[in-house]
């Protein structure tokens, strides 16, 4: 009994220490950190072709702004914005551009399956607003752009696989016809975290909960990451290359990112997202125009098993990304610079 009782009251004291000791650390690198993001998701490294088979995003995310720096009526409008405007958090602003191309399992025949994915393409531009605490933060994004041949997507695959000799891509001529595409995406995301053995080796725990609204998706979704490793960074998880995605800053000095003494970080970690899905343009097909079509699932889940290692300001992640209903897989990469 008494042994058992003495590892309890380590275990609490570890906690309390580690709490107590968060409390303590300094800000003041973390806060002027800039943070230039870029995704890479591919099935090639799965040896598959097919479905969601390529999406790359640049993204620049600001450092940490005490306000939104606007003036006269952008200002007014920015602050109409829900969710994103608490008075006791740091904001950031998110810029990135980004590329989604999907194709059918065969893409050699000139015909798809019609009972198949049909060819899409989505190009974007996404603006994002980010408000966030020591423990929450609330991501705002609005994503515009191109579905069907002006996204360019065809070109791109046919480029990349003359390059890399792979088969030719032969029935984009089928695929989603010209469409501008708008989503509005929400996620609110917490970080719960204990820091213990002198705050080098780590576990948190990320959970999610968003929604997207448009005619390009539109869907409620869940999940988290859980993540373990020697000096864990400071901020609010890893994402792929989806709405809302557009890095993280660091939230204290203790981030490998930004510490004067602890600059490398080694972890593994395990994602989860659950989606309700209401609307996929890339498989319900064009909004206003006739166009190749499939039935979707309503629930759909991600998991991501992946690593990551982070050496001075640099990071780079790497994963597969599997979905559960039509086994899509993809191999996910992002690399990531802090600027201090």
């Amino acid at each position: 009994m008494i042994p058992r009782f003495g590892v309890l009251l380590l275990a609490t004291s570890i906690g309390i220490f580690a709490q107590s000791t968060d409390s303590l650390v300094p800000t003041e690198k973390a806060r002027s950190a800039p943070v230039l993001t870029i995704y890479f998701e591919n099935d090639t490294f799965t040896g598959t072709d097919r479905h969601y088979t390529n999406g790359i995003k640049f993204s620049w995310l600001s450092a940490d702004l005490v306000d939104w720096g606007l003036v006269g009526w952008r200002k007014t409008l920015v602050k109409l914005l829900p969710f994103v405007n608490r008075p006791d958090g740091q904001k950031n602003l998110g810029f990135a551009i980004g590329q989604n191309m999907y194709a059918p399992r065969n893409i050699e025949v000139s015909n798809p399956d019609p009972n198949d994915r049909p060819y899409a393409g989505w190009t974007y531009l996404e603006l994002a607003f980010i408000s966030k605490t020591d423990s929450i933060a609330d991501i705002l994004s609005i994503q515009a752009g191109l579905i069907g041949p002006h996204s360019l997507a065809e070109d791109t695959q046919r480029i990349v696989h003359k390059w890399t000799a792979s088969a030719t891509p032969r029935g984009w001529s089928y695929q989603l016809r010209d469409e501008v595409g708008v989503n509005l995406a929400y996620e609110r995301r917490w970080r719960l975290y204990a820091r213990a053995l002198y705050q080098i080796l780590g576990i948190d725990l990320v959970p999610h909960a968003g929604a997207s609204l448009g005619n390009v998706q539109t869907y409620a979704n869940g999940g988290g990451t859980l993540r373990l490793g020697i000096n864990l960074p400071s901020d609010f998880g890893v994402q792929l290359a989806r709405p809302g995605s557009v890095g993280g800053t660091p939230t204290d000095d203790l981030d490998p990112r930004v510490a004067l003494h602890r600059n490398f970080s080694l972890f593994v970690f395990g994602a989860v997202d659950g989606r309700a899905v209401a609307r996929d343009i890339f498989l319900d097909g064009n909004t206003f125009r006739d166009s190749r079509s499939v039935n979707k699932e309503p629930f759909v889940a991600d998991l991501i098993p992946s690593c990551n290692q982070r050496y001075n300001n640099q990071s780079i992640i790497q994963g597969k990304a599997v979905r559960d209903r039509r086994r899509m897989e993809s191999a996910a990469s992002n690399s990531s610079w802090v600027f201090n």
